[in-house]
């Protein structure tokens, strides 16, 4: 079962914070290295930062290229990662 664009924000408004892409806010659930986060229905522990957003926000996004701002940090993607249900798991580096 996929959620529709006003649930998968709903549930972000709820748990994420604010990001910045092409300097336009959004809002996604940002997780630093090794926090403990929640990723298709388990608890996982990252070794880099990630950003969890709707599909609509995250297809904004071009890997190795769009630059994203949170909390005053420039990061781009190397990853993405769709869960199925509408939302996308962005890998995040600060080295480019």
């Amino acid at each position: 079962m996929k959620f529709s664009t006003s649930d998968t924000a709903a549930m972000l408004s709820a748990m994420g914070g604010p990001v910045t892409i092409g300097g336009v806010d959004y809002t996604g659930d940002f997780a630093d290295p090794g926090k403990p986060v929640f990723r298709n229905g388990e608890t996982i522990i990252t070794d880099s930062p990630t950003l969890l957003l709707s599909e609509a926000v995250a297809a904004l996004v071009t890997k190795d290229s769009t630059v994203l701002t949170i909390g005053g940090v420039n990061y781009q993607a190397y990853g993405k990662t769709p869960d199925g249900v509408g939302f996308v798991d962005l890998d995040l580096t600060r080295d480019f």
